[in-house]
């Protein structure tokens, strides 16, 4: 076998190899992973066997972010898989191994600007705030006794959500735009170094 990691932590992949253009990840149990001392082609057969395996030529593109505790594989346009790695001195030997596996990639490394990182958070308070100012509309309308039939899409929503009353869309927008704004502060502490590999 090309190369063999046993990274440690509750979370992390127990084993990781590398070998003949595809990536080997799992947590097997214990008795597979005393065959590894085991130099059979047996052995090496049913160790590979017992693992998750992602062939290089699915790879479109490998993230590495300090501070996260995995590295991202991404396998076509809604495909993704994660190597879970707690150990980031582990991780960046793996990356770096990948980085000369997939010498014809583009490697990029740089720490996102803010705005970018945490742009589909932002654009979410945008829209969550949009539907509740159409809804609050619908809402006062309804309560100086105007009436509206069913409709269609976004504006069946907004309508649906305006029937609640306007105190009660003004509560559920607080605790909504709260925990959006939870997570936004959460997702930037987050921001670090990312490293990536690209077809």
């Amino acid at each position: 076998m090309d190369k063999i990691w046993k990274p440690t932590g509750k979370k992390s992949d127990k084993l990781i190899i590398i070998h003949d253009n595809y990536i080997y990840k799992g947590s097997p149990d214990d008795r597979i992973m005393n065959r590894l001392t085991v130099e059979t082609e047996e052995a090496k057969n049913e160790i590979l066997k017992s693992l998750y395996r992602i062939p290089f030529h699915y790879v479109q593109k490998v993230v590495n972010q300090r501070g996260i505790h995995y590295i991202k594989f991404f396998l076509g346009k809604d495909s993704e898989e994660e190597v879970f790695v707690e150990d980031e001195t582990v991780k960046d030997e793996i990356f770096e191994y990948l980085k000369s596996e997939f010498s014809s990639f583009r490697y990029t490394s740089k720490i996102p600007d803010a705005f970018t990182y945490v742009r589909p958070k932002i654009i979410g308070i945008v829209v969550l705030t949009a539907i509740f100012l159409w809804a609050s509309y619908f809402a006062i309308q309804m309560e100086q006794g105007y009436e509206y039939g069913a409709a269609r899409g976004i504006t069946g929503i907004a309508i649906g959500l305006g029937t609640l009353g306007i105190v009660k869309l003004l509560i559920g927008y607080i605790v909504i735009l709260g925990l959006t704004i939870f997570s936004l502060v959460k997702k930037l502490e987050t921001r670090s170094q990312i490293q990536t590999l690209k077809r």
